[in-house]
């Protein structure tokens, strides 16, 4: 399995875990280089799955959401109001392994 394909595999599988109350994360693809992700969610009470794009940045000791866009504008909004800026510790050593090998 190539590696583009573990990181997307590995990033559906973390993000669907805190994402189930909304929906599911169909498809991720992950681009370490441009340090952004593009998802394609299937919110709940959505007819259409949505794409979503995530621009990150890796710290020593957190990843941190900088912004979203979305093709739903009000879902882009909402996401950068409550998500936008915030800093998820990955102080652990285990966490900074799965990081590094997904990003």
């Amino acid at each position: 399995m190539p590696l583009d394909a573990i990181r997307s595999l590995g990033a559906k599988m973390y993000l669907n875990k805190y994402f189930e109350d909304f929906g599911e994360v169909i498809e991720v693809e992950v681009e370490p280089k441009s340090n952004m992700a593009t998802m394609l969610v299937q919110l709940k009470g959505e007819a259409a799955p949505l794409w979503l794009k995530v621009n990150y940045r890796v710290e020593p000791d957190a990843f941190v959401v900088v912004h979203f866009r979305c093709e739903r504008e009000w879902v882009g909004n909402a996401l950068n109001r409550f998500l936008g800026g915030k800093r998820f510790d990955i102080s652990s050593g285990f966490t900074q392994t799965v990081l590094n090998l997904l990003l």
